[in-house]
């Protein structure tokens, strides 16, 4: 329809006024009637051929106009699709201007949204200048319009003015840093210049040290002391003083360092000094309280009424704070970046016949010490110190030695518990403590860290002065200790009891019979019986930190009894305490195969004279309670190897485990004599061990030792 509409007038090729197709259609159909005819015609024989010819050569001129309207229909068709192209291209404009349209639609949309949608997070957010400022601070041209006349381009104006004042700003900004650039060029130079002197200054130093050593003055030394001195926590440079004026008077082999981060302590310093440091900690609900205060003063009264609306604003307020928390928990609980180390050699101890103990002969004497210095013995110890800063702690450890070396160096003090301090808001004294590891907060830390008396000194505080040097000795005299120790532990694997020179015990006139037979520490002493259990807990808490348990195992078979009879077998169980030998072994013994009365759980009867004389309700008492009766002669021995510590130094020093297991042996031979079970009875007991002559009522008189006769006698 749209073709034929847009034909041209006069287009049609019929003279009959029909258009060319139907035309077409006519004339096709008269060319199939007549050749139709034609056909029939010819087929009725020679008198319808010449008809035929006729109607064929009618055909003819059907065939011209045939093909006149054949070139029309395809002119026609070649006007119609130039009439459709030219139709689709003004389709296809149309088309691509709505497209264009759509595009710059959908842009301005997504502008709109942008602009609406715009948030300036970071920074404070600047707003336009007031009106009023606006008015006084804008040039003529700007000011022109007023906010009634035309409101857009009253604002585009203040916007304007914003515009021109931050570029004036920017090109302050960077006149600024071109001089800065310039300034920081000037600053490298005269530092190449100074790093220059540095090199210079470091051979002088080096030049001068041998007549520093010849004149005895350490100016270099002191100098580079006090060059880092200043980055250390106040409770780290107090010690140091104190062991560096331990070493300038009476330790000249000490050697002292600073170990650790210098940048990070140097930027620790820098911000103390700037007010920014977390130097003390405030507690969380103060911070929360000023953080409140000062928001609703900024709000003022309106921020109540605001606050439902600003919910959003609250959480992220609210997941600060809890990241500034953390952020105060790391700092509270975070070590100073600078450690002391001192590094010193124990002194030797003198102890002859020490190298015979060894098995290498005599020992040799040593030469003695001049200038103040002590004699140098056993491997090189790091004594390092680090801070808590926060809470002011300082904590202690040898480097790569077991940590059981500090523990109860003095008494009360094995640094399980935290001494006194004020801890940060937040810290719990377990924290403080985990943060420390490896080293342990001892009190005799915190006195090294404390600052020393100032003005003339009385004679209380002498032994704070001389504190850095009593924890010298003591570390010397523990690692010395834990060398006797290994010693007295090798020989009790093997089962040697014989004490060790220059030990002195008092022994009985015959060789011991009874043989130590076993020899075992104990991983876990709670699996020991509840009774020796009972016995363990018997020492003070602090003691038994980083105790060691040992169990060992005596025996010792009867003589002159009939043959096969069971051997009496003696457990003991000791507590070796970290402070050990100062705090002596504690022992605590039991029967695991006891003598043959104590088996059988008889007591010794009252003679049958006695009899009437006792209560019938007593009698009854103490044979019910026959089978708990203690044996007194056990408790005993074991207070006997419980002896004061005058009697064990006196004997068994330095080796005193040897020297208590080598007692028990003896007190159990003297226990079984006297009891008869080694050998003889009664007067038959005379000339082995014991000479017991006394009878009757006195028979429990003590015995004593009898030079003429060899013997323990009780005559004496």
């Amino acid at each position: 329809q749209h073709i034929a509409d847009n034909m041209r007038p006069g287009s049609d090729p019929s003279p009959e006024g029909g258009s060319e197709l139907e035309r077409l259609e006519t004339l096709t159909e008269t060319l199939r009637g007549k050749l139709a005819a034609a056909m029939a015609r010819k087929a009725d024989g020679a008198a319808g051929g010449s008809d035929a010819a006729e109607l064929v050569a009618g055909s003819g001129l059907a065939l011209l106009e045939l093909k006149q309207l054949n070139r029309r229909v395809w002119e026609l068709v070649g006007e119609y699709k130039e009439g459709t192209q030219r139709a689709n291209a003004g389709v296809d404009a149309a088309e691509l201007k709505l497209q264009n349209l759509q595009y710059e639609k959908n842009h301005f949309l997504r502008e709109i949204t942008h602009l609406r949608d715009f948030r300036q997070d970071a920074g404070p957010r600047i707003e336009l200048l007031p009106e009023s400022e606006f008015a006084a601070a804008a040039p003529e041209e700007l000011r022109g319009t007023s906010k009634a006349a035309d409101p857009h381009q009253f604002h585009l104006n203040r916007l304007e003015l914003e515009r021109r004042q931050r570029e004036s700003l920017c090109g302050e900004r960077d006149a600024r840093a071109a001089e800065r650039t310039a300034a920081a060029e000037r600053n490298a130079e005269k530092r190449a210049f100074l790093e220059g002197l540095q090199a210079q200054l470091a051979s002088l130093t080096t030049l001068s040290l041998p007549l520093q050593r010849l004149l005895e003055q350490k100016h270099t030394q002191r100098w580079n002391e006090r060059r880092t001195l200043h980055l250390l926590a106040p409770p780290l440079r107090a010690l140091y003083v104190r062991a560096v004026a331990y070493r300038d008077t009476a330790a000249r082999h000490l050697e002292l360092s600073i170990v650790g981060n210098l940048a990070e302590a140097e930027a620790l310093a820098e911000a103390a000094g700037a007010g920014t440091a977390l130097a003390s900690p405030s507690p969380r609900r103060a911070k929360r309280q000023r953080v409140s205060s000062a928001a609703s003063a900024e709000e003022g009264p309106g921020a109540a009424a605001a606050s439902g609306a600003g919910g959003g604003g609250a959480k992220e307020a609210d997941e600060k704070e809890e990241g500034d928390e953390e952020a105060e928990e790391d700092e509270a609980s975070r070590l100073h970046p600078l450690r002391v180390r001192v590094t010193f050699r124990p002194a030797a101890r003198e102890a002859a016949g020490r190298g015979e103990a060894d098995g290498d002969g005599e020992a040799e004497e040593g030469e003695a010490a001049d200038d103040g210095e002590v004699a140098e013995g056993g491997a090189e110890l790091q004594l390092q110190f680090c801070c808590l800063a926060s809470a002011g702690l300082l904590a202690a450890q040898l480097i790569d030695r077991p940590s059981s070396l500090l523990v109860n160096l003095f008494d009360l003090d094995s640094g399980a518990d935290l001494p006194p301090a004020t801890l940060p808001s937040g810290l719990a004294p377990d924290e403080a403590l985990v943060a420390l590891l490896p080293s342990v907060p001892f009190r005799w830390a915190q006195e090294l860290g404390s600052d020393l008396p100032s003005g003339a000194v009385s004679a209380h505080a002498l032994p704070a002065l001389r504190r850095f040097e009593q924890v010298i000795d003591a570390i010397s005299a523990r690692v010395s200790a834990r060398a006797d120790l290994a010693t007295e532990l090798q020989h009790l694997e093997q089962r040697r009891t014989a004490p060790l020179p220059p030990a002195q015990p008092l022994m009985p006139p015959a060789p011991l019979v009874s043989a130590l037979t076993a020899w075992t520490e104990v991983a876990d002493p709670t699996e020991l019986p509840p009774a020796t259990v009972a016995a363990l807990a018997r020492a003070p808490a602090w003691r038994r930190v980083a105790e060691r348990v040992f169990t060992a195992t005596l025996e010792r078979t009867p003589a002159g009894t009939a043959s096969g009879a069971p051997p009496v077998r003696l457990s003991a169980t000791l507590q070796l305490f970290a402070d050990y030998p100062r705090a002596r072994p504690a022992v605590s013994l039991s029967w695991l195969s006891p003598p043959a009365r104590v088996a059988a759980g008889t007591t010794r009867a009252l003679p049958p004279t006695l009899l009437p004389l006792a209560s019938p309700a007593a009698l009854r008492l103490a044979e019910r309670h026959a089978g708990e009766a203690a044996d007194n002669q056990l408790l005993q021995m074991e207070a006997e190897l419980n002896a004061p510590a005058a009697e064990v130094d006196r004997q068994g020093a330095p080796y005193h485990l040897l020297w208590v297991l080598h007692r028990a042996r003896m007190l159990l031979d003297v226990y079984l004599e006297t009891e008869g079970v080694g050998g003889g009875a009664t007067a038959a007991v005379c000339g082995t061990l014991c000479n017991r002559r006394v009878r009757g009522r006195d028979r429990r008189k003590p015995f004593h030792f009898s030079k003429t006769t060899s013997q323990f006698d009780q005559a004496i």
